[in-house]
């Protein structure tokens, strides 16, 4: 299974969402990580043709998918960033609706749906109103609904966000599931959504493809351009000025204060056993690309 990029473009009238996108994706998880208004939104919406591109194309399996249309539709599965549900429907209600409209039959929507809300636990609660659940809990009958159908790629957009960290760690786990035969993209700018279960990740800033890597090998990229040292609190503002800092904490020897650079300045010791994404983070994308939310 291959869904294809090529030279996909999207122009808001003067701004450029998206600039000759081009990746070849295989099953797996590929966390899609950019700054707000990189274009992740936009690639999702393109992907499902919610949006109409300025030029490009996208390809699953060999074929363009808008000659494709419904039959790759049905490839799909969608959970978007915005909670759109009817709080009056039980959340076994909301997903037999879905099914409804996937034209999934009843009798496999009934076995679909009963395996579903086992897997993201809310079984229990499957004929509660949908306005009495928590934040938390309507993200999960959101992946649900997405999942209804099997389909051979699932689209994530921020699917965590506005949870707490448990929540967030349940939602994570349960995608965590899902790659076995099926090309999941998952798009955030939390790097701890991704950093465990991404079996690549794309970096997106202003509207362009910077890096398709795995997260190790991302990680080696930055070797030795992350380090440590000791500062006052006036250092601290003079070096932010100049570098991407990362953390400051305090320590028994005094403030400690970590960031990324080419050149580490005077003092700073390398970091070799503790790089992580974030610091690839904030190395490629942070203070840069910072658009409008498209």
């Amino acid at each position: 299974m291959e869904l294809k990029f090529e030279n996909l473009t999207k122009n808001y009238k003067t701004k450029i969402a998206l600039n000759h996108f081009t990746v070849s994706l295989t099953e797996g998880i590929y966390g899609i990580l950019g700054p707000n208004g990189a274009g992740k939104s936009t690639l999702m919406n393109l992907l499902t043709d919610n949006v109409k591109r300025t030029s490009g194309n996208i390809y699953f399996n060999g074929k363009e998918i808008l000659t494709l249309k419904e039959k790759f539709r049905r490839e799909i599965g969608y959970m978007p960033q915005q909670q759109g549900m009817y709080d009056e429907f039980s959340a076994n209600r909301f997903l037999y609706y879905i099914a409804g409209v996937k034209g999934i039959p009843k009798k496999q929507a009934k076995q679909e749906i009963s395996a579903l809300l086992d897997l993201v636990g809310l079984s229990s609660v499957a004929h509660r109103r949908l306005g009495s659940f928590s934040g938390g809990m309507k993200q999960r009958v959101l992946l649900a609904q997405a999942l209804l159908g099997n389909p051979s790629i699932l689209i994530l957009d921020e699917p965590t966000t506005g949870l707490d960290p448990e929540e967030r760690i349940r939602i994570r786990n349960y995608i965590s599931e899902l790659s076995t035969n099926k090309i999941v993209l998952f798009a955030t700018h939390v790097v701890s959504d991704i950093e465990s279960i991404a079996t690549e990740v794309l970096l997106i800033r202003q509207g362009e493809l910077l890096k398709k890597a795995s997260p190790l090998a991302l990680i080696e990229e930055i070797s030795g351009k992350v380090g440590e040292g000791l500062v006052t609190r006036e250092e601290v503002a003079a070096l932010q000025k100049k570098y991407q800092i990362g953390n400051v904490y305090q320590g028994r020897q005094g403030l400690k204060l970590r960031l990324v650079a080419d050149e580490l300045p005077e003092g700073f010791v390398p970091v070799t056993d503790h790089i992580d994404l974030e610091d690839v983070y904030l190395y490629y994308l942070e203070g840069q690309g910072r658009g409008d939310g498209i």
